[in-house]
């Protein structure tokens, strides 16, 4: 689990900012991220960058934290929290699916964001 919780962990300061340039580490080429709390909500290895900058575009300053993981066989699963600076947060629901050390699927579920904890 160590190794896989830290891949997550390295995407996970991707999101919050730190850039995207080792993205090709973390996630395989032929990736897929089904992301179910959106309507078109699929993104593959050579769009993640995108849905990055999107998203930060969309939700400055917005920070990831994880507040629960467990693994099994080649998945991870993680339990999160979204902040923003004015102190709305999100919950989200992550499960990655690992090749080779890297993630090569994920499904992903999302509050919206509200007020308070």
């Amino acid at each position: 689990m160590a190794q896989r919780a830290a891949v997550f962990d390295s995407l996970l300061s991707v999101w919050n900012g730190s850039g995207s340039e080792q993205l090709s580490d973390l996630i395989t080429d032929d990736y897929r991220g089904h992301m179910l709390h959106l309507a078109d909500g699929e993104r593959t290895s050579s769009a993640y960058a995108d849905w990055i900058r999107d998203y930060r575009l969309a939700n400055p300053g917005a920070t990831f934290l994880v507040e629960d993981q467990t693994s099994e066989g080649d998945r991870l699963w993680t339990r999160l929290r979204a902040h923003l600076p004015g102190g709305a947060v999100a919950h989200g629901f992550n499960i990655s699916r690992f090749e080779g050390g890297r993630i090569a699927e994920e499904w992903a579920l999302w509050s919206p964001w509200a007020s308070g904890s």
